[in-house]
């Protein structure tokens, strides 16, 4: 069954730009994204490409690379001008773990819809780029974020211009994305700010509801964000669709090293395309 079976297209006419209710839909997301850096997509799978997908990684998922990790906000190395106590260096914990792209099948159903360019040619659309490209990293390319009752993910901005998540199993309590939008800019840190949160304070957290099936394309290099832990007795699973505005994007081996447990020299996925 082609993809355009399993996606909901009369609601996300995402395969219509250019007509009134495809540019409608772009226009609604650019908005979404400069008010509050994201925007989602509810329901844009239909229930049986989540169990189909949730069938194909069933099996696999206990492959995935667990190891907690501590980081600062930052996801840099600490540094040495700040004390320990500052935001800059201020230690969060990430005990998620991560199904690297190599344990996806090829020709699954995650898989395809991970290259399909229609949802390419719509998200680049909605952040203004001519075009965007799949990873080239055989670990990183398409990942699914597994999350355990008792794990969470810590305070953090991404290193990436964008993300794009698919929630393909929310938590059955706790397991919330919580974020404070626009929190920095590229000219000011604002570094009281940030610190009020990572302390606590609710004012500029905000709360960005998911559920089974939702597309979500979240901006987080000045957003504060994390995921809350996770109580129930499934795991929550997202899977991250890993995309960049050049070809061939690789993660560093260091990187993958980190968020794998292991890394390939030079690996390509050209015969995977």
């Amino acid at each position: 069954m082609g993809i355009e079976h399993q996606v909901d297209l009369a609601r996300h006419p995402i395969t219509q730009l250019g007509t009134p209710s495809g540019d409608a839909l772009v226009d609604r997301c650019r908005i979404r994204l400069h008010a509050q850096g994201a925007y989602v997509l509810e329901g844009f799978l239909r229930q049986g490409a989540i169990a189909t997908i949730l069938g194909e990684l069933d099996g696999v998922l206990d492959s995935a690379y667990y190891k907690p990790k501590t980081h600062n906000p930052y996801l840099a190395p600490d540094d040495s001008d700040f004390s320990a106590l500052h935001p800059r260096n201020r230690q969060q914990l990430t005990d998620s773990a991560t199904l690297a792209y190599d344990y996806i099948a090829k020709d699954s159903l995650l898989d395809r819809i991970y290259r399909w360019s229609p949802l390419r040619a719509f998200i680049a659309r909605t952040l203004g780029f001519e075009e965007l490209h799949p990873y080239a990293d055989a670990l990183a390319a398409a990942n699914v974020l597994v999350y355990p009752p008792g794990t969470k993910t810590g305070w953090h901005f991404d290193n990436a211009q964008f993300v794009v998540t698919l929630m393909l199993r929310q938590a059955q309590r706790g397991g919330v994305y919580e974020y404070a939008p626009f929190i920095r800019a590229p000219d000011q840190e604002n570094y009281p700010a940030i610190e009020a949160v990572l302390d606590g304070q609710s004012e500029p957290v905000q709360t960005l509801e998911q559920s089974a099936g939702d597309l979500v394309v979240f901006q987080g290099r000045y957003t504060l964000h994390r995921v809350t832990e996770v109580y129930g007795s499934e795991a929550r699973l997202i899977a991250v669709l890993s995309y960049d505005v050049q070809p061939g994007t690789s993660l560093t081996p260091h990187t993958r090293k980190t968020f794998y447990g292991r890394s390939y020299e030079g690996d390509s996925l050209a015969e995977k395309a």
